[in-house]
């Protein structure tokens, strides 16, 4: 799959965030840059089929064909540090529910380990901290099958043990898949061959 953005403003209010942006997102890898209110976040969103365009075209593309909007919900995956979990399941609990609306790759409750969350999968989810949830966002991003994950900020909340988790995650789990990173910082970019989209 591909992704085409086409002269694609967006404004809030009478503010354009993002103007006039063009682009083709193959399966490669990708990093947003900017300062804080560059817009990276908004343009995220707009690429992930979360927000409307305020003027030009975004289209998804598969062998050259255009597909319905309606048909990409699993072929993107979007996460983001304040994006809401179901705060009242456990972790086992959430990834039993979620995986039945997504495949995953691997069996999310053989992998809970190797995101360092095994000894919390019994927890209420509200009862985590920011680290612990925000590695639990990784493995669903990452494991959730996609033609493209997206993530906004994903270091965020992470101590040093959990941007090592990341590293590993993106490493073994984005291979033959397009990555899309909206950062302000450079641990968050993994592959250094990834085209870099410079906002500010």
């Amino acid at each position: 799959m591909e992704i085409k953005l086409d002269n694609v403003s967006k404004k809030f209010g009478s503010n354009y965030v993002i103007k006039n942006f063009t682009a083709l997102f193959k399966k490669e890898k990708y990093a947003i840059t900017g300062n804080n209110g560059s817009g990276k976040t908004t343009l995220l969103k707009l690429i992930a089929n979360l927000l409307i365009p305020s003027e030009g075209k975004i289209h998804y593309l598969e062998n050259g064909l255009i597909l319905e909007k309606e048909s990409i919900s699993n072929k993107i995956f979007f996460t983001a540090p304040y994006q809401e979990l179901i705060e009242e399941l456990t972790i086992k609990e959430f990834l039993l529910f979620h995986y039945k609306f997504r495949k995953y790759i691997d069996n999310p409750l053989n992998i809970l380990s190797n995101f360092q969350i095994e000894s919390f999968k019994n927890t209420i989810i509200k009862n985590l901290s920011s680290g612990t949830e925000q590695k639990l966002k990784l493995l669903i991003s990452f494991n959730t099958k996609s033609d493209f994950i997206l993530l906004d900020e994903p270091t965020t909340n992470l101590d040093d043990n959990g941007k090592q988790i990341y590293q590993y995650a993106y490493k073994k789990y984005t291979d033959k898949r397009g990555v899309i990173i909206a950062t302000n910082t450079e641990d968050d970019i993994i592959n250094k061959e990834s085209e870099i989209i410079n906002l500010s």
